[in-house]
């Protein structure tokens, strides 16, 4: 599968996931999407760089999430982990005691490995569908240097600046985000 049919296939399953709320205008609310898909959502602190982890206990999914990170942080970190659930078979799992867990952290925001990058994309189409962007885009010229417009729409889909630039970017309405910026 060419990277082109992967990125449709993952907007089609965030697609899915968003026809469960009825969706239809920002934000999402992606708490709500975690149980209807049958995950528990733990909010844990940690003070390293741990983000989120997906695992299974007794059959339950878990998606923890470091409640020591801001709102829009928690909030891609959920995402991110319904991308595992959802893309990357974690239906499957049974918990012995070498059960996989997929951390967030420094190594896995740096999206070099094509798991990482596919959970990524996933939360960006969940929390920033196109039809929503589109719509909020329409008559505006995009202008990533308008402080004021993307604070405001970032505020508008509870994410972070950085995840909405890059959004806009991936979408073609601002030039290329330097890949150094954190979501």
């Amino acid at each position: 599968m060419n990277r082109r049919q992967r990125k449709a296939q993952i907007r089609k399953a965030a697609e899915r996931l968003l026809r469960l709320l009825d969706a239809d205008a920002p934000p999402v609310n992606v708490e709500r999407i975690a149980r209807l898909r049958g995950a528990q959502i733990r909010y844990v602190p940690s003070d390293g760089d741990l983000s989120g982890l997906i695992f299974q206990e007794n059959g339950q999914i878990i998606i923890g999430v470091n409640a020591l990170h801001p709102k829009t942080r928690q909030r891609f970190t959920i995402a991110h982990e319904l991308g595992h659930l959802v893309l990357h078979n974690w239906s499957e799992l049974h918990v012995d005691r070498n059960f996989r867990v997929m951390p967030r952290d420094a190594r896995s925001s740096t999206a070099t490995e094509p798991e990482e990058i596919e959970a990524n994309a996933f939360a960006a189409e969940l929390l920033m569908p196109v039809h929503m962007i589109e719509i909020d885009l329409s008559g505006h010229a995009v202008d990533h240097e308008d402080d004021t417009f993307i604070v405001n729409l970032a505020e508008r889909y509870s994410v972070s600046i950085q995840a909405l630039l890059f959004r806009l970017s991936n979408l073609g309405y601002i030039p290329h985000v330097d890949d150094a910026v954190t979501r």
